[in-house]
């Protein structure tokens, strides 16, 4: 229940300043001057500023409907006849023409319908229909809604738009933990009906990408004077947070193309955006399995891959984009010259080597339902195989980040690689598949990037190319493998050390730095 006297005089204020416009006082006149204000409001004619506020909070919460027991009409004109008075006696330029003419000094101007409306919202609360009126019936003032002409029935029956009352409303849009665009209009207003097929026309477009809705500001005006709806159509994006504000659609007319272009840009993107072998590595090393990348022509992640890296992200899977792939092949960027994938085209990446290697290309229809049922088998089989096994790159971030850094006490097996064999990367393949759950950590490091690895671990003048070594940073101890980096040798090398084989060398440098 609302308390008087807080967030109600404004409102009454501009009624009463309606009343007084169209003079509906006749019954109240005590006096050839009219109605009496200080006797409506019980007070005296020198009255102070505060004692003449708490007369008014009395009473008007005396008459107000959810107090006054009075037939609905004597309440109405009461309640309008202490708010009138208030207004008169508050102003210091109204009381002072009051108190020399009377009523009738103030009754000339005219009725505003914009606050005749806003009263109604205050009184009965809820959105009036169409334009009000203030009728005197005999004495007693009471509101008339006038209604608006023409149809008020929904329009996007039988469409993938979703009308949405006050129920679904408030537990959709204000309760939301889902992105939504809702279009406000008016079935009797024509840019809303001619829009109609335009929004339709959107709404098949993404209607598996986002949730599409609409509002009839006709049924549910409560929505709209709320959402502070005053032009139609009016279109708003609300945010998956139900704390964060709406955006307003000002690209142009709401049309199909228009809508498409604003929604693109404006929905959530959870993938990683990749430009180059780097940030690919890193992403590889860093994100959690099942590593799913896009190739596109795209200059950013299209909307269907967008919708999929909201459903999945919190760790279920990790999405990536490479943009601005060649259709033709011609130009390539650098990530799409390493993969021979046609454009566009999803694939699962396994993170073996230094730039991953294809496990699986999604051959199907690119649609969001099968991408979806592709990528929950993708899960499903990951969870299955256990951790994920695989060497991530050593890296100067990661020794900071502790790492193989000087103060993990950890193993730290580390393969010194030169380029790319096959052989010895399906070695190491089985090898972190084996260990997968051991306490122990696998790396590789190009050493023609990082020469002075050969220098720290004693290997410079070795005519070798790729390396092995277990390492304890801690202790600054290692052991370099010897013999041919294939899985049962490099296997052999790893248990023996885990079970106490001892570490012979002593690292060359007082701080490796990559």
């Amino acid at each position: 229940m609302r308390r008087w006297g807080e967030g109600t005089a404004p409102a009454t204020l501009m009624l009463a300043r309606v009343a007084l416009a169209l003079g509906f006082f006749p019954a109240l006149c005590s006096s050839a001057k009219g109605a009496d204000y200080y006797k409506i409001l019980g007070v005296p004619r020198n009255v102070d500023k505060a004692d003449l506020k708490k007369a008014y909070r009395s009473k008007s919460l005396e008459y107000h409907p959810d107090k006054c027991s009075d037939d609905k009409e004597i309440c109405q004109t009461k309640f309008i006849e202490v708010s009138t008075a208030y207004e008169v006696l508050s102003d210091p330029e109204k009381k002072k023409v009051y108190d020399q003419h009377g009523e009738a000094g103030l009754k000339e101007g005219h009725q505003d319908n914009d606050q005749a409306r806003q009263m109604f919202r205050q009184f009965f609360g809820r959105e009036p229909d169409g334009n009000v009126r203030i009728v005197n019936r005999g004495g007693h003032m009471t509101f008339h809604e006038e209604g608006e002409p023409g149809p008020k029935e929904d329009i996007y029956g039988n469409t993938n738009v979703t009308e949405l009352n006050s129920d679904v409303y408030n537990s959709q849009i204000n309760d939301r933990i889902e992105p939504w665009i809702v279009m406000f209009y008016k079935p009797n207003n024509d840019e809303s009906v001619e829009i109609k097929p335009e929004y339709s026309k959107f709404a098949d477009t993404f209607k598996d990408f986002l949730n599409v809705g609409a509002v009839n500001c006709r049924q549910q005006r409560d929505i709209c004077s709320k959402a502070s709806i005053n032009d139609f159509p009016a279109v708003r994006w609300f945010g998956e947070s139900k704390d964060t504000p709406p955006e307003v659609f000002d690209d142009g007319a709401p049309n199909n193309k228009n809508l498409g272009k604003w929604v693109s840009a404006i929905m959530p993107d959870y993938t990683t955006v990749l430009q180059d072998k780097h940030e690919l590595r890193k992403w590889l090393d860093d994100a959690k399995p099942p590593h799913i990348v896009l190739f596109t022509d795209k200059t950013g992640s299209p909307p269907l891959w967008k919708a999929l890296s909201r459903e999945f992200k919190g760790g279920r899977a990790s999405l990536a984009t490479v943009p601005r792939c060649d259709k033709n092949g011609v130009f390539k960027t650098p990530l799409q010259r390493e993969y021979d994938v046609r454009i566009p085209q999803v694939v699962r990446l396994d993170p073996v080597d230094q730039l991953g290697k294809v496990a699986e290309k999604f051959s199907l229809s690119l649609k969001k339902d099968v991408l979806n049922l592709w990528l929950m088998k993708n899960i499903a089989v990951g969870k299955k195989a256990g951790p994920q096994a695989t060497f991530k790159e050593w890296s100067q971030q990661r020794i900071e980040a502790g790492e193989c850094g000087p103060a993990d006490s950890q193993f730290c097996f580390l393969w010194l690689k030169a380029g790319a064999d096959p052989a010895v990367e399906e070695a190491t393949r089985q090898l972190a598949q084996k260990y997968r759950t051991d306490p122990i950590k696998m790396m590789w490091v190009n050493v023609e990037m990082s020469p002075q690895l050969l220098e720290a671990f004693d290997l410079e003048n070795s005519d070798a190319t790729d390396f092995f070594v277990a390492f304890r940073p801690k202790r600054n101890r290692f052991k370099v493998h010897e013999g041919a980096l294939s899985f049962n040798e490099l296997d052999a090398f790893v248990d023996g050390t885990l079970n106490g084989g001892p570490l012979t060398g002593k690292l060359k440098v007082d701080k490796i730095e990559l």
